[in-house]
């Protein structure tokens, strides 16, 4: 650090000019402050007087990293909602806030002003019943003395019941993991190797308020909490501590108690037990819990709940496809099917979701391998014969929707016809890519009701043709290259291009199956689409038609009409016979 650098960050002006921009907030509202004593050179000490009390504030005036400056308080007597242990103040999580580096003292106003209305609330919430402050319970958890983190791989339901725990006692500070006990062991804790300890979960209405600094957690709080359990939770209670070959052990007791704002807070301790009861002297250790229980990650990471239980089958485990199984399973699909008779191979590798590791490997194994490591909850069930074999036997009343993404028309027309008027009502979409960089397409059926792929194949006077109508491409021009001779002949486009057009599908289906679909559109079939630059296309002298120039301005709702405004022949409600 220069001595410039320094020098600026031990300005006393700098906090000055930010107590002046405090006084001027603070007397538009009302708010009486007055400055205190503070030793560090970088920091406002203030104290605010609020309804119920004096409020000693400090402020870092010298943040650098373009956020919020760190504010405190002394730590309360008695535990506070937002308030760490240790007195820091969580004051905004900074979503939707633009700060202006130039205008360092409004922002330090601001963010004081921020921590004053906050310990106001929080003293009230601690006069009604702390409602809020268990709302945060996990953040001040966070925060105690010697807490250590761990993971929970299972659901935390409110269901008390017996867990499994694993400590990892090799690295620098140990780390615990809990799962139920007759599942497949999460694969941190299997290449570990590590010893199963006895661990219980409970569900409370209510807990006993945690520690306040100085003090730590002690038996005390395990005492508290085995008074409050149930008759059935006690006799689990007495598993916990039952008879064991040692005569100490360590023991977990993981809790959850509900959270006014919705679902549940848990947090955890370590304790020590002897013959059959908690040991006194042994120390008791919060756990800071990481739920990593699928449905928990689901809802955390933006996936939908609502989609754990459907069944997808996605026919074609290639470029595209591939990014349609990654998509569905990433939105929060529990199930899918994976169809393709190809293996990976290093040909792929730039347009393919899978890792070089996999080549060799059949692609929907290689997917269930990839995914369902990356996904909790995710089940895929690897299919590695063709398509057509598949539904030979396929029962279709498992699935929710259908994904075909082969990108051979002939194949997936036939598909179309063999999956209409079927007895169960299944969404399907067909979408494929075309060459270089013209763009992708997404056609939606419904195995009942009219409209379909084949009434893409129609000219504009409506009769049959063997080009469709969605086509970039004018028909009859050789598209595909080789590298190493006619054995290595293929389609060439890029990796954006399949991605855009995966993505393209699985929303298309997804918009089907979900209840965000409109009402008036639920049962309708309907097609999108996405226009490259097609300069690629251009310069291998590919001509194109008159619908990819069009398509830049024509919208979904447009093309749906033009494209699936007729049924077709094998799409169409038979005529009722006059009377």
């Amino acid at each position: 650090m220069t001595d410039k650098v320094v020098a600026q960050a031990v300005d006393p002006a700098k906090v000055d000019a930010a107590f002046g921009a405090l006084k001027i907030a603070c007397s538009l509202r009302g708010v009486e402050v007055a400055r205190l004593e503070e030793s560090r050179p970088t920091f406002l000490a203030v104290e605010f007087t609020g309804a119920t009390r004096k409020w000693p504030v400090y402020i870092d005036c010298n943040e650098a990293n373009l956020r919020l400056p760190w504010v405190a308080t002394q730590p309360p007597i008695t535990p506070l909602a937002h308030v760490s242990y240790s007195g820091t103040i969580c004051i905004d999580d900074g979503q939707g806030l633009s700060l202006d580096p130039s205008r360092s003292a409004e922002i330090v106003a601001h963010a004081a002003l921020k921590a004053y209305d906050l310990l106001e609330k929080s003293a009230a919430d601690a006069a009604t019943g702390y409602a809020e402050f268990f709302n945060e319970l996990e953040g001040y958890w966070l925060h105690l003395p010697g807490s250590l983190r761990s993971r929970a791989y299972f659901e935390v339901d409110g269901n008390s019941r017996m867990v499994k725990g694993f400590v990892n006692s090799k690295l620098r500070r140990p780390k615990w993991y809990f799962v139920e006990r007759e599942v497949d062991l999460p694969w941190d804790v299997k290449e570990e190797k590590l010893a199963g300890q006895r661990a219980l979960y409970v569900h409370l209405d209510a807990m006993e308020l945690p520690p306040s600094k100085p003090e730590k957690l002690t038996p005390a709080f395990i005492e508290a909490v085995h008074q409050r359990l149930t008759p059935e939770q006690v006799r689990l209670w007495d598993q916990l501590l039952g008879p064991s070959k040692n005569s100490a052990k360590q023991l977990a007791l993981l809790v959850s108690v509900p959270r006014q704002a919705g679902g549940l807070s848990l947090v955890a301790v370590v304790f020590g037990a002897r013959a059959g009861t908690i040991d006194k002297n042994a120390p008791v250790t919060p756990l800071t819990m990481h739920r990593h229980g699928p449905s928990h990650m689901r809802e955390r990471g933006g996936a939908s709940l609502e989609l754990f239980g459907k069944h997808v089958a996605v026919l074609g485990a290639g470029a595209v496809g591939c990014v349609v199984v990654d998509t569905l399973a990433a939105s929060g699909v529990g199930k899918l099917t994976v169809v393709d008779s190809d293996e990976y191979s290093a040909d792929n590798v730039f347009r393919h979701l899978l890792a070089p590791l996999y080549i060799d490997t059949d692609k929907p194994i290689g997917l269930k391998f990839a995914l369902e490591r990356r996904y909790p909850g995710l089940s895929i069930t690897p299919v590695t014969t063709t398509a057509q074999d598949w539904l030979k036997t396929a029962n279709l009343s498992q699935y929710d929707g259908i994904v075909l993404a082969f990108g051979a028309p002939t194949v997936e027309r036939s598909f179309s016809r063999v999956l209409k008027d079927q007895r169960y009502d299944i969404p399907v979409v067909f979408t494929w890519l075309e060459a270089m960089d013209l763009g992708g397409h997404s056609v939606l059926m419904w195995t009942k009701g009219e409209g379909c792929l084949d009434c893409a194949y129609r000219d504009d006077e409506g009769q049959l043709s063997q080009v469709s109508r969605t086509a970039y491409l004018e028909p009859n021009q050789p598209v595909t290259r080789n590298l190493t001779g006619c054995a290595g002949a293929f389609v060439p486009f890029g990796p954006i291009q399949a991605r855009k057009t995966g993505l393209l599908a699985a929303e298309h289906l997804l918009s089907a199956m979900t209840s965000l679909a409109k009402v008036d559109e639920a049962h309708n079939p309907s097609y999108r689409f996405w226009v490259g630059d097609g300069s690629a296309a251009t310069i291998h002298g590919l001509r194109t038609t008159p619908w990819f120039r069009l398509a830049r301005t024509t919208s979904f709702e447009e093309a749906t009409r033009m494209v699936l405004g007729r049924p077709c022949r094998y799409c169409r409600t038979p005529e009722e016979p006059s009377a």
